[in-house]
């Protein structure tokens, strides 16, 4: 069992992380959840479009502009949400990865203590098969000041 500092030490990873979230995008995440052990931690912060973007996601070109506003915002804020984790917590973030999701209308960020980050999205359950891997993104540089290393897609 995990120790009751290393509990508390990922509660307040996810409370910075979405507070954060919620200032930025003035609407908290529908979830959020850290997996820590030992030495790494990982982060994942799902956030559902707003009504605004879902209704603008219907064509291909509302798609590609919801997209391209969450990869910027991704790309523009991610060092200011790892300064503003580090600074509370401690705790270092060392890859990151951000999945758009245009069929269930949320963004996927997933942020990891390790320097590579591997993100699988999974299709639909086939009972013979499993499910099958539709796509698999990954990233292996340390993030930098200039964003570099981190994957979007």
């Amino acid at each position: 069992m995990k120790s009751i500092a290393s509990q508390r030490l990922a509660r307040t990873v996810a409370h910075v992380a979405a507070s954060f979230e919620h200032v930025l995008l003035g609407r908290a995440p529908t979830s959020v959840s850290v997996v820590a052990d030992d030495d790494w931690m990982v982060l994942h912060l799902h956030e559902p479009f707003s009504a605004t973007e879902r209704r603008l996601a219907v064509d291909e070109d509302g798609a590609r502009r919801v997209r391209d506003f969450h990869h910027y915002l991704f790309d523009q804020t991610l060092d200011a949400l790892l300064r503003r984790v580090t600074k509370t917590t401690g705790v270092e973030f060392r890859g990151a990865i951000a999945h758009v999701d245009m069929q269930t209308g949320s963004v996927l960020k997933t942020l990891t203590t390790r320097h590579e980050v591997d993100l699988f999205l999974l299709g639909p359950g086939l009972p013979a098969l499993g499910v099958p891997i539709n796509d698999h993104l990954h990233a292996s540089a340390t993030i930098h000041a200039d964003g570099n290393g981190a994957v979007r897609r």
